[in-house]
């Protein structure tokens, strides 16, 4: 598959106004495309936490699929009229491709590695492997661009980022933890769904996982979704975010410290 929108990153720059050397973005006159807002913050050789919070847009992400749960965590969704991204396994995805486009008829799908390795402890070689791999499987399996790449277990150095950029695939993590792959201490899921609550603000970005091991993930879902939508936040994807809710560069900077926190809210 051709990744256009790469050759693209200087035009798109240039009429966007990224203005890397004083740390912000100029104004722009419309919202970019998908494309346009990874391609923007490619050029930032940093990785991205969240949205800009301007807006009433968060991004829950799932980790570690697709799995035995990937079926009910869409059903989930579809019926909260909430849209998600998932980090998938390369090979999880090679051996259910019919989950993989399933996952992307709910959101979008995102690259999480071949194996699950950290990373920062292979050679080049094989980190380049684990990404290209994981990319041509899901673009094969469901014909779309994958745009966004995480590292797993969040370990993350720039040589992986900088790896993942030559793909065309910018590097995101989260500022919010649900805290529902804490293994033994995993809590249940109304505490996961509480912890949620209170930490979620416009523009965050979520992480969640849809593996055998977090089943309690989806119980805490079905309290926590209609919590989001009676408080006027919209689930998105993460592409979706950065589009509708681009953030700056001196946020994009700060890394984690540049996310937006201030939004009061009552609970459940």
């Amino acid at each position: 598959m051709k990744r256009k929108h790469v050759k693209r990153i200087g035009a798109t720059v240039a009429a966007f106004g990224l203005g890397v050397g004083i740390g912000i973005f100029a104004t722009r006159p419309h919202d970019p495309s998908e494309h346009e807002a990874v391609s923007l913050l490619l050029e930032l050789k940093a990785p991205v936490y969240c949205g800009a919070g301007a807006k009433p847009l968060v991004a829950l992400t799932f980790d570690d699929g697709p799995g035995p749960y990937s079926a009910q965590l869409v059903d989930v969704l579809r019926r909260h009229g909430a849209r998600a991204t998932f980090f998938e396994i390369g090979r999880k995805a090679a051996s259910h491709p019919g989950l993989v486009r399933a996952e992307l008829s709910a959101g979008a799908v995102g690259n999480h590695s071949w194996s699950h390795p950290d990373l920062t402890q292979l050679e080049t070689a094989a980190v380049t492997r684990e990404l290209a791999s994981t990319q041509r499987t899901i673009e094969s399996v469901g014909g779309r661009d994958v745009l966004v790449f995480r590292p797993p277990f969040g370990s993350n150095d720039p040589r992986s980022l900088d790896l993942a950029g030559r793909l065309g695939m910018l590097e995101v993590l989260w500022n919010v933890d649900s805290g529902d792959a804490s293994g033994a201490s995993t809590p249940a899921p109304a505490e996961i769904a509480r912890n949620l609550a209170e930490r979620v603000r416009p523009g965050a970005i979520v992480l969640l996982h849809e593996d055998e091991q977090v089943p309690a993930t989806l119980d805490a879902l079905r309290t926590f979704l209609p919590w989001l939508k009676r408080h006027g936040l919209r689930a998105v994807t993460v592409p979706e975010l950065l589009a509708h809710d681009l953030p700056g560069a001196e946020q994009v900077a700060k890394g984690v410290g540049g996310c937006h926190v201030s939004w009061h809210h009552r609970g459940f």
